[in-house]
């Protein structure tokens, strides 16, 4: 659809996210009103936009909505609110004794388009009942109750609860050992994830912008409950939460009241509980920030109800939050329209963040300005090593990351300085591809004439090819420097680079194809005819893609 309506560029994305962020604003509107016309709250369709358009003028979905990669929770959320308005409707006929079993299709059907768009789209199933067990409580238009839907209902929130308990159980350890690759425990994001969750709850109402965008890798994380000492604060708030459901249980509207901080917990429980995600991020609040804004909605519905003389003023100040979002949401859609800008206020809302200091050094190194790249690079080294919740950088990519950005400035780095790659862990010189494939490019691109890129090439073989240690790299990473080799024509370093990659990934048709370009530049025929066999061989198996079978075509057809 976005190709069809434009050119595929990033304006035109992030303009289809805009306008799905509309749409989003529209359902929601309609789910918030359904419930309150239910309850008899005069006005519903003028609290319902009110409190719709806080949800979406919150500063706190700006990074959401314009990174356009987000448009996947943006989806889940749409879909989710369709199954939760097609519910609502159902329940409006049921309760007048004229439902229309169709939407409970279209229920599924937003349940199932809600998931393929985010896997956490699934929890529209528990929202679904939530809607059903606390706002609407099984009641017919007279106030009756309707027996099987309280058995129905009931039955699936303790079906559910006790399922998920049960497999939290089972595989609590396999859990923990996911863990593993991250900088925390299962034990220490749970304990984290007390703090995050009431920081999304200060930053949803009382939004401090400097902290906002798509950074967050500074998080500190949450040792025991008392290393930070906040984290036992947000733990008793959470417990108080939990525990005051038995009390607000037993009356209507508190129960209506609850709703709200529970459905904002519900749509987290995938996101911000077991699973090893990382600890923060804006755009989990997309669908939960809905629960944010009926909270406070129920607290109006309520005073409305009891004393309707408040019902102009209360809109009043509603609409007056509403102009503070959209001040400070102006703000941040303003910075978000220039990347320099944005990367800038990144950096100064986290500057412990590794990932807002490394971006921010590539700005700088675009502009042109290599020394003060350089020191940003070096802090980005300085807070992956500091920072619990961000991976420790690998000394190697930190001076890797340094060549580019001193190439990209125009200002190459000097034999003196690429050569500390390898003074720490030389038993592993590089650690991640990624800054490696810049590199490759940079090269291939011959953006960097004035480097010594001889010397730097023969600096990498003493590294790597001064004996057959296949442990240095992994498989990709000897085939990202064989890359590199090539580039340079250093046939005989790009040979052994790729030899050793084969010896990681014997089946590796990529490697093959290289080692058959290799050996050809070196003249090395019987060994070439021996590839030239395997992948013939694999070809008439049909194991071969069309780009694969077009490379081989090149040494094979004479």
């Amino acid at each position: 659809l976005e190709q069809l309506l434009g050119d595929g560029s990033t304006a035109t994305a992030k303009t289809v996210n805009i306008t799905l962020h509309l749409l989003t604003g529209v359902m929601l509107a309609a789910f918030l009103s359904l419930p309150l016309s239910a309850q008899g709250v005069a006005t519903p369709a003028a609290l319902a936009v009110v409190f719709a358009a806080l949800w979406l003028l919150a500063p706190l979905h700006v990074s959401t909505v314009l990174y356009v990669v987000q448009r996947m929770a943006m989806l889940a959320a749409f879909f989710s609110l369709v199954s939760l308005v097609c519910y609502l409707l159902w329940r409006r006929g049921l309760s007048a004794g004229r439902p229309r079993h169709v939407l409970l299709l279209l229920v599924a059907a937003g349940i199932v388009l809600a998931v393929l768009s985010k896997e956490n789209g699934g929890l529209a199933v528990p929202l679904i009942l939530l809607t059903e067990a606390l706002w609407l409580q099984w009641r017919d238009d007279s106030g009756g109750d309707i027996p099987w839907l309280r058995r129905v209902t009931l039955l699936l929130i303790g079906g559910g609860a006790l399922a998920s308990l049960l497999l939290l159980a089972a595989f609590w350890g396999t859990l923990a050992e996911f863990h593993q690759g991250r900088e925390f425990s299962l034990t220490e994001r749970l304990l984290t994830q007390s703090r995050v969750l009431w920081d999304y709850v200060g930053q949803f109402f009382l939004p401090d912008t400097s902290r906002m965008g798509i950074y967050h890798d500074d998080v500190v994380v949450s040792r025991t409950l008392l290393q930070p000492r906040t984290t036992l604060y947000a733990m008793l708030g959470w417990v108080v939460l939990m525990t005051s459901l038995p009390l607000f249980w037993r009356h209507d509207w508190a129960r209506r009241v609850l709703y709200g901080p529970l459905f904002f917990l519900v749509a987290h429980v995938m996101e911000s509980s077991v699973w090893p995600l990382e600890l923060y991020f804006e755009h989990r609040n997309y669908l939960p920030g809905v629960g944010l804004v009926v909270l406070p909605m129920c607290l109006v519905a309520l005073a409305v109800k009891r004393w309707p003389q408040v019902r102009q003023p209360l809109l009043g100040w509603g609409l007056l939050a509403v102009v503070f979002m959209s001040l400070q949401t102006s703000s941040q859609v303003s910075i978000w329209s220039s990347r320099p800008l944005l990367m800038m206020q990144q950096v100064n809302g986290h500057p412990h963040s590794a990932r807002a200091n490394r971006d921010y050094a590539s700005q700088l190194a675009a502009a042109g300005a290599a020394e003060a790249a350089l020191m940003f690079s070096q802090r980005a080294y300085q807070a992956s090593l500091s920072s619990q919740a961000a991976s420790d950088e690998h000394f190697g990519d930190y001076v890797l990351r340094n060549v580019a950005l001193a190439c990209i400035a125009g200002q190459p780095l000097a034999p003196p300085d690429y050569r500390q790659l390898g003074e720490t862990e030389p038993q592993r010189p590089l650690g991640q591809v990624f800054t490696m494939s810049v590199v490759i490019k940079l090269r291939q691109g011959d953006v960097c004439p004035d480097f010594d890129w001889d010397g730097f090439l023969n600096h990498l073989g003493d590294l790597y090819l001064a004996t057959e240690d296949t442990s240095l790299a992994s498989a990709n990473m000897f085939s990202a420097l064989a890359m590199l080799a090539n580039s340079q024509q250093h046939w005989e370093h790009a040979y052994e680079y790729n030899r050793r990659h084969l010896q990681l990934m014997p089946d590796s048709v990529r490697g093959m194809l290289m080692q058959l370009h290799f050996t050809t530049a070196l003249g090395r025929e019987a060994e070439a005819k021996q590839y030239i066999s395997r992948l013939q061989q694999m070809q008439r198996a049909g194991t071969l893609t069309q780009g694969e079978r077009s490379t081989l075509a090149l040494y094979t057809e004479k």
